[in-house]
């Protein structure tokens, strides 16, 4: 509004029209220096790019990532000169200052990277240390004639516009023994669209990473999908444990939003001789997603995923600790209700795998027969593998092998007498895993042979108002609250206004971890300073400021 009708309107009848094309032009001339000099100092030349490392980064990996992604730019003669000059005849400084004030950070922007709140000219004189130091542990310090960038961006652009990523730098045959692969790439090209898998980038993803579909079948009778996602590039070495689950990002009506999904098998390294001994596909991660009532994830992931489309990964396959199961137990029991049973069935096919002999008892229980998910592959474990499975339903079903009713103390003990010696591994509902581990405790089951994961992770404990008050500043928005020492720093950022991605909101998924710039939470209070914190179960116990 000032640029393009205060300024011209003030400007008079006469000069609105060269004020509007100035204002203009300025304005376009200003984007296209930023765009500029953001290029030639992270995208040029031998500098590294690197993919989105995510919230477990390390100190030391991102300030080596800023080393190795950044360059500075020495002065060139010629330029002072014309500086020199031009400040001689037009500008009567009294007390005139260096002339490399006027490169503002682009002599320096290494530096910038590593102590940002620093200005140009303590950044000068700390950059001989700073390239001592990352000489003397092997690490580029990239400085490049400011006069060189014509040149070398002209060979960057040429580079970049191609279709040849960096997988095929140096050998771009490889692509061309590939036409629908370079089809696609000039097609999403020509449409100005980025292909999610990022072809052209050689570093493997571990955060926010697209992974492609491989199948997506309907299972339950259609209240839930069975969904086969292919190992994205550079997971080959990865391995998780049975039980463990993956955190997927799914943006629904303009909010992101995070869920975990338990992937239904153990995740050994593509390769390995018996990969495929449980009739799983070791290329592949398989989740079940189950409809929930009221569920905006689940239900749009039901109608929209199929074979060919990408689903997000915040990260790799993630183990909860205490379900895991670390060596198959001779004596076990199994507790699903409904969904719950898709961490279970990975701990099943590793124990009938592992230790073929074991004495397994299943009891799942579901609100109908239609509900039951692997109902076909647990009816073969039972018959192969001797597994003791036992079915129940709330309403009557029509097939054999069913149990119309409802999990109880008495059920149990007339199900599994010898209960409190096994160890067991609970998935349900909140409500029956806490009966669950009541009807245990009164059998005289020790509490460590109870292992439960639940649908609803646990609440965010709170500690008592004390009536402590804590400042949270905002650095990046320039906003801050007033919080009590119960309050969580999300809910901090959203009194503030900020959106921040969550999943679990209790601090499992990692999805909200943030940089934390000064002060301390509870976390702290009898461990080690964190540099970054989950928001969601985090409260102040001083003044914070957070990177939001």
């Amino acid at each position: 509004l000032e640029r393009y009708v205060r300024g011209p309107r003030e400007a008079g009848a006469r000069r609105a029209l060269p004020a509007l094309l100035a204002n203009y032009l300025g304005g376009v001339g200003g984007y296209m220096a930023v765009l500029f000099l953001v290029f030639i100092e992270h995208h040029a030349g031998e500098l590294e790019l690197f993919a989105d490392p995510g919230p477990e980064e390390t100190a030391d990996q991102y300030y080596e990532r800023q080393i190795r992604a950044t360059r500075n730019f020495l002065p060139s003669p010629e330029l002072d000169a014309y500086i020199e000059r031009v400040l001689a005849e037009e500008v009567p400084f009294e007390d005139r200052p260096d002339v490399r004030i006027f490169y503002g950070g682009l002599d320096t922007h290494v530096e910038h990277h590593l102590f940002p709140d620093l200005p140009p000219s303590m950044q000068r004189r700390i950059a001989p240390e700073v390239r001592r130091i990352a000489r003397r542990h092997g690490l580029p310090y990239h400085e490049t004639p400011l006069l060189d960038t014509v040149p070398l961006i002209a060979r960057t652009l040429t580079a970049l516009s191609a279709p040849i990523g960096e997988r095929e730098r140096g050998r771009p045959w490889r692509l061309l023994a590939r036409p629908g692969e370079l089809g696609r790439r000039l097609a999403h090209g020509l449409a100005y669209r980025t292909l999610p898998e990022s072809p052209y980038f050689a570093k493997p993803r571990f955060h926010d990473v697209p992974a492609r579909v491989v199948s997506a079948t309907p299972v339950a009778g259609g209240q839930a999908l069975s969904v086969r996602i292919a190992r994205p590039r550079g997971w080959d070495g990865v391995r998780w444990e049975a039980g463990a689950y993956l955190s997927v990002r799914v943006e629904v009506d303009g909010e992101v939003l995070v869920r975990q999904y338990s992937v239904v098998h153990e995740g050994r390294p593509t390769g390995v001789p018996d990969a495929e001994a449980d009739g799983t596909d070791a290329d592949a991660m398989e989740i079940c997603i189950k409809r929930v009532d009221g569920g905006r994830v689940s239900h749009r992931l039901n109608d929209t995923l199929r074979a060919g489309r990408y689903l997000t990964l915040v990260g790799p396959p993630t183990s909860s600790g205490d379900f895991a199961m670390v060596t198959p137990p001779a004596r076990s029991l199994f507790v699903a209700g409904g969904v719950g049973i898709t961490p279970i069935i990975a701990l099943l096919r590793r124990l009938t795998r592992e230790a073929p002999g074991s004495d397994a008892v299943v009891v799942y229980a579901n609100r109908d027969e239609d509900s039951v998910i692997f109902e076909a592959e647990l009816r073969d474990l039972a018959d192969r593998a001797g597994v003791r499975l036992h079915l129940y339903t709330d309403s009557a079903a029509t097939r054999e092998g069913f149990t119309t009713g409802r999990l109880s103390a008495e059920v149990l003990r007339q199900l599994v007498p010898d209960a409190a010696e096994r160890e067991t591994y609970v998935c349900a509902p909140p409500a029956l895993i806490d009966g669950t581990r009541e009807w245990l405790r009164a059998m005289g089951q020790p509490g460590a042979r109870f292992h439960a994961e639940s649908f609803s992770p646990p609440e965010v404990e709170r500690p008592v108002d004390d009536g402590s008050r804590y400042t949270i500043r905002f650095r990046r928005s320039g906003t801050r609250v007033e919080v009590d020492g119960a309050t969580t720093l999300l809910e901090a950022a959203n009194q503030a206004g900020l959106r921040v991605p969550t999943g679990c909101e209790r601090g499992l998924c990692r999805t909200c971890v943030t940089p934390k710039l000064d002060g301390t939470t509870h976390w702290e209070s009898d461990g080690p300073e964190l540099d970054r914190v989950t928001v969601c179960n985090s409260m102040a116990t001083s003044d914070i400021d957070l990177d939001l």
